[in-house]
């Protein structure tokens, strides 16, 4: 499963919309429409990714990385 796929399947388990989560996060809500579209994230800071991986309950590794990539 790539990035966009296991970020969105996140956000969803945890029943939020995108802007629930832009909210809850307090993140653009473009950043999470572009990792949702697969977008490169290397431009966001760790501690937006921190963020977002803690309000859905998923480690880093687990909701950016995989072993394939």
């Amino acid at each position: 499963m790539d990035r966009a796929l296991r970020f969105k399947v996140a956000r969803l388990k945890k029943g939020l919309t995108q802007m629930q989560l832009r909210e809850k996060t307090k993140t653009n809500i473009q950043t999470i429409i572009n990792i949702e579209k697969g977008k490169s994230i290397d431009g966001l800071r760790v501690g937006t990714i921190k963020k977002l991986a803690a309000v859905l309950e998923c480690s880093v590794n687990d909701l950016f990385f995989s072993e394939e990539e």
